[in-house]
């Protein structure tokens, strides 16, 4: 197989037309809703429970739900797979609860910020703000950095060209109407890639030879990665990746403003419904996804390590005629671009409401609006930054910010449900220090490949928050 297959042409072609139906839709259906804060920040609160389940597919299904499931299929087989897939689909249904618990406390709120603020101080509220639009930040970069390359390998465009122009593409129609421009491109993108899923992943597979081949894979390109328990290899992935990617998953949506902004623009009677059933929607994909993986290590086709992170991509241009990969590269598109406009509103919201707050103590809308699109673009050129790093790779960025949103999780979580078990102290001293020394730890553990930094900045990260919360507030109380 030659890559790339396409002309730029046909790159810059794919872009433009994607712009065009992105645009149209958003037009067609998002007007008037930048005319007050609630409308542009919120959508008006009125997602129904079709809508707001698949915005929350959609805002969950980041570049790793399209890439890492297939890079890791390829690369440790079941077991990577395995771990990848197993939190990914659990968080959307165990975080329905506290979706619906903070509505109910917190009707009129916007971000989950603000209810920190409320509930404890304008200090820890801005640890979590902080937090969010690292994630944001990290989000915006991870999503747009797997598109550009994906472009790359296909039609030969440098992806700085791509990522610019994917940036804008979404800049251009969030910056008009807020969240409500989001939503529409959303759901065209659960449709697009949902047809992709149901189309191509099967048509690979029976083609590389069916089922057989993808049981020939289950090892992984190494082969000694088809047991989850049980084996060397099993416990080296679970150390090194399953650990943080499941918990880093679990913990996933609290400290992602995205999803606190849903819960607060879905209708209050469709929150929890929404999430639930979002988890079904989003779960199929990744699945499905690494259906690719097992093909490519079954049937031993050798992936440069420099490309393994667009193993589908790879595979599909292998097994299937040049149509299969123009759709899946238009997929592409419609799935990370429509992340990449779910951040613009996310880091909006924040710019425009707690940001914004911060300096003013009147409501205007229009200077609501004036900073929530600040924040848009300052995100747009963060992000294109990351994506600049020499040898940045999606992995690196996703493990960074998996770990670091999870260190926000179990307090968050004991800030909805319990509340009065917490103290002010105790939520700034306890989460501050989690994050100061767990994530470096982390960080240091994957750059010199050391798993006991690796486990610990984990531990310390995730568990040791929610530890030094707990025993803070208490002492504090004591005294």
């Amino acid at each position: 197989m030659n890559l790339p297959l396409f002309e730029q042409s046909t790159g810059y072609t794919l872009l433009l037309v994607y712009g065009v139906v992105a645009f149209a839709l958003t037009y067609w259906y998002s007007r008037g809703y930048d005319n007050n804060k609630t409308s542009f920040l919120v959508a008006r609160r009125e997602l129904n429970t079709f809508q707001g389940s698949m915005s929350v597919a959609a805002a969950w299904l980041w570049a790793p739900g399209l890439f890492i499931s297939t890079q890791q299929a390829y690369v440790n087989g079941l077991v990577g797979h395995f771990w990848f897939c197993l939190g990914n689909f659990l968080t959307l249904g165990f975080f329905a609860y506290f979706a619906h618990s903070l509505r109910a406390q917190f009707p009129e709120g916007f971000t989950f910020s603000g209810f920190i603020k409320e509930k404890f101080s304008k200090r820890v509220q801005n640890i979590y703000i902080v937090e969010m639009i690292i994630l944001a930040t990290c989000a915006f970069a991870i999503n747009l950095l797997a598109g550009s390359k994906t472009l790359e390998v296909l039609t030969g465009i440098p992806f700085t060209y791509t990522a610019i122009g994917m940036a804008l593409i979404a800049l251009l129609y969030s910056f008009r109407t807020g969240l409500k421009a989001t939503v529409v491109t959303e759901m065209f993108k659960i449709v697009v890639v949902w047809t992709g899923v149901i189309l191509i992943v099967p048509a690979v597979v029976y083609i590389a030879g069916g089922w057989d081949t993808v049981v020939a894979g289950l090892g992984g390109v190494r082969g000694d990665g088809a047991s989850i328990i049980g084996t060397d290899r099993a416990w080296v992935v679970f150390a090194t990746f399953g650990a943080a990617a499941f918990l880093g998953h679990l913990g996933g949506p609290w400290g992602d403003n995205s999803f606190y902004q849903r819960a607060f623009a879905i209708q209050k009677k469709s929150v929890f419904k929404s999430f639930v059933i979002a988890a079904f929607i989003f779960g199929i994909i990744p699945i499905m996804m690494g259906l690719l993986g097992y093909v490519a290590a079954g049937t031993g086709m050798e992936i440069p390590k420099n490309m393994v992170g667009t193993t589908n991509a790879i595979v599909i241009a292998n097994f299937l005629p040049a149509w299969a990969s123009l759709f899946f590269v238009f997929l592409v598109f419609a799935g990370l671009v429509a992340i990449l406009d779910s951040q613009f509103s996310s880091i909006a919201n924040m710019t425009g409401h707690d940001i914004y707050n911060k300096y003013k103590t009147k409501v205007d809308d229009k200077t609501v609006i004036k900073y929530a699109r600040i924040g848009m673009v300052a995100l747009a050129i963060a992000g294109f930054l990351i994506t600049q790093i020499p040898g940045i790779t999606l992995l690196y960025i996703f493990l960074f910010f998996a770990t670091l949103r999870a260190a926000v999780w179990l307090p968050s979580l004991i800030a909805i449900v319990k509340p009065k078990l917490l103290s002010e102290p105790g939520m700034f001293y306890g989460i501050s220090t989690a994050v100061i020394i767990g994530v470096p730890m982390f960080v240091y553990g994957k750059l010199y490949k050391s798993l006991p930094y690796t486990l610990s900045g984990t531990v310390i990260a995730i568990f040791g928050s929610a530890v030094l919360v707990l025993a803070i507030s208490k002492w504090k109380k004591q005294r």
